[in-house]
């Protein structure tokens, strides 16, 4: 019951769906970072839905999905979902990294409720990367018809598979972040999720699953099973380096700007793979 209010709490806090609502305390804290990667599977799931759906009017209604629609929907279902808690900390995080100041004048940017031009450019360039990134996503999995319609449809979400998977690698690693880096400060939101869970469980259930998703989707798919997992796993090594050097450690902000660049640098790893295949 414990493990099933931590979930509830990760939801509440990580996503904007509706959830129960359950009491913050430390003991429903415990293993609230666990819950955090199943946001990630419920965006992936809702990106292969509208994925299929679009494959759907295409080849059994004959009617064509705008590129461009598709990847406008696609580009808005992760900030939809996680209610854009993850783009505020990446917006403080530019903000921050842009300035160039001191360590300390940086932490002091990340607690400044105010965008300055650096939020902002890297919110157009992220925006803009990810959603020419689904244009091609959509235009390489369309393709030429095929009059196995309904084969057609499940053997290209089968192969798209991949690519949704950075939802979750972005999560999981961004909780296995907040068992094993050091933090930056002693308040927050990161401080209160690393005091307050039991990290060593958390540590070791990220660690777990990130080995069985990698191993599945590597044995299924190859090199392109490879790709999200290492893309997550160097821009993770990056993520510890970038905070170690310029906060002192990771922050709730950091967070968010991990979870995104984890996102959006797998999602381009994938389509340089596929325009290289």
């Amino acid at each position: 019951m414990t493990f099933f209010k931590s979930i509830l709490l990760s939801f509440s806090m990580f996503s904007a769906i509706p959830v129960p609502s359950v009491e913050w305390n430390e003991k429903n804290m415990r293993y609230m970072m666990c819950g955090f990667p199943f946001v990630g599977v419920v965006i992936a799931v809702l990106c292969a839905a509208w994925f299929v759906f679009g494959l759907q009017i295409s080849f059994v209604w004959q009617k064509n999905v705008s590129n461009y629609i598709f990847a406008l929907v696609f580009t808005l279902i992760p900030v939809l979902i996680s209610g854009g808690i993850h783009l505020d900390g990446f917006m403080d995080t530019c903000d921050a990294l842009g300035s160039h100041a001191s360590r300390e004048k940086k932490l002091e940017i990340l607690k400044d409720s105010h965008s300055g031009a650096f939020a902002v450019l890297g919110c157009v360039l992220y925006f803009l990367a990810f959603y020419v990134f689904s244009v091609e996503f959509y235009a390489f999995f369309y393709g030429a018809d095929s009059s196995h319609r309904f084969v057609n449809i499940f053997s290209r979400f089968w192969f798209s598979i991949p690519v949704l998977s950075i939802f979750v690698y972005s999560r999981l690693f961004s909780a296995l972040a907040v068992s094993v880096f050091p933090i930056a400060k002693d308040s927050g939101l990161v401080h209160t999720f690393a005091t307050n869970s039991s990290r060593i469980f958390t540590a070791i259930w990220c660690e777990f699953f990130i080995f069985v998703l990698s191993l599945a989707l590597i044995f299924l798919y190859g090199r392109a099973g490879a790709v999200p997992a290492f893309s997550s796993l160097a821009v993770f090594v990056l993520y510890y380096f970038m905070a170690k050097r310029n906060f002192g450690g990771i922050t709730g902000d950091t967070a968010g700007w991990f979870v995104q660049m984890s996102e959006i640098i797998g999602f381009a790893a994938f389509i340089l793979e596929k325009a290289l295949d």
